[in-house]
């Protein structure tokens, strides 16, 4: 086996051994439990992403100055104290400093995770793999998760404690985290890195002087968005709405990603054969559709929808983030990674509040119709930009080889 493949196979054995994901299908019926309001949910979780707001640049900053494997490690330690606590929370207030923590550990997370990839693929002469690697890491996450949500489904329907789930995968995932001592820090120079708010000041300018960037870190706001607000209400349109019990929710989580995974193993070659301009069409249209027909067909028959969005979660984020990241050098990625998810957060505050509030009033299904006829002309405009551009970067590119 070649340095190169055990470096990139054990990157998948952590991400294996930090995604027994057992909350997911869950952590928002749990906090309902407590809460018994939409609205306070979408409350609680936008404390979530307000930390997301405050301490994603840091993170990304921490990632670029001291590297992917200490962002990764301090990450997944403060990501399961976030989960845990989470599973111990009863009240308002508790939630929000469980999120808090959570969130936290979500930040580093982030800012280790597809620079410490991208930066060892291109250390090994191998960046065009970039897209199949995270892909492949991501079916890892999958499959173990979905061992998660068939355990915790049955777990919860024995003994009736939502909470469980949330401590043991919390406890899981900090043995797992200590596997980050597993992997090789990728050389990245950092010696010009004079500071961090001049390195930030380099990767802003980064992101505004180029268009095609702009366009894609809006975009996948747009379709990210979509893919959360479906994500934090599933669980309870399935166990409210559509009255399944505790073991069917986490029987159909598990299967979701189960189904997911195997169509993220041939997402290379949908990949390829649409190519970047057609990719990102299908990934909105996917997510239109799943809010259209949930919307639409009010029976157990709607769930059907949810294995594409969950396909969609699977594949954006290696798709666009690899998009992003071949227009990019790596002195910056940590921190150009952290800018679009600052982006992202900031309008998810606002939007999953205004939701929230919504489904409040109107209803789930309602508020989440509503949501898919707004985003439209947002994401068709992007679509028509994206194009455009790529259209005037090709032709950059021809006349750079043509000199």
């Amino acid at each position: 086996m070649a340095e190169g493949d055990s470096r990139i196979r054990r990157f998948y054995l952590f991400r294996a051994l930090t995604s027994f994901t057992m909350w997911m299908p869950f952590w928002t019926l749990w906090a309902y439990e407590n809460l018994d309001s939409l609205y306070l949910i979408t409350v609680v979780d936008a404390a979530f992403w307000g930390t997301m707001i405050g301490f994603q640049i840091p993170a990304g900053l921490f990632g670029d100055k001291y590297g992917r494997k200490a962002a990764l490690f301090m990450g997944e330690i403060l990501f399961a104290v976030g989960v845990l606590a989470f599973g111990l929370s009863t009240d308002f207030w508790q939630y929000v400093l469980s999120n808090f923590i959570w969130a936290l550990g979500v930040c580093f997370i982030v800012s280790g995770d597809t620079p410490f990839v991208y930066d060892t693929l291109l250390e090994l002469k191998r960046a065009n793999e970039f897209t199949q690697v995270m892909l492949t890491a991501t079916v890892v996450m999958y499959f173990m998760s979905a061992a998660a949500c068939a355990v915790a489904g049955v777990i919860v329907e024995v003994t009736g404690r939502l909470e469980i789930t949330l401590i043991a995968a919390a406890l899981i995932t900090i043995v797992g985290s200590f596997t980050v001592f597993l992997l090789q820090e990728p050389k990245v120079d950092r010696s010009r890195m004079a500071s961090m708010t001049a390195h930030f000041g380099v990767g802003l300018r980064t992101v505004l002087n180029s268009r095609i960037i702009i366009i894609l870190i809006l975009f996948q706001i747009v379709v990210e968005i979509g893919v959360y607000v479906m994500a934090i209400f599933r669980s309870i349109y399935m166990n409210e709405d559509l009255d399944l019990s505790f073991l069917w929710v986490g029987i159909l989580f598990s299967t979701f990603l189960l189904v997911a995974a195997v169509v993220i193993l041939c997402s290379r070659r949908i990949e390829s054969i649409l190519g970047e301009k057609y990719s990102l069409v299908f990934l909105y249209a996917a997510v239109f559709a799943t809010f259209l027909v949930v919307f639409i067909v009010r029976s157990p028959v709607a769930i059907v929808m949810q294995y594409l969005v969950y396909v969609v979660a699977g594949i954006q984020g290696p798709i666009i983030n690899g998009y992003i990241n071949q227009r990019v050098d790596s002195e910056h990625r940590s921190t150009i990674m952290a800018i679009a998810t600052f982006a992202f957060t900031a309008l998810l505050v606002v939007v999953e509040v205004c939701v929230g509030y919504v489904a409040s009033a109107w209803g789930l299904i309602n508020s989440l119709l509503l949501l898919a006829i707004l985003s439209a002309p947002i994401a068709v405009t992007l679509l028509a930009m994206w194009g455009r551009a790529l259209d005037r970067e090709k032709v950059l590119q021809d006349k750079a080889s043509a000199a």
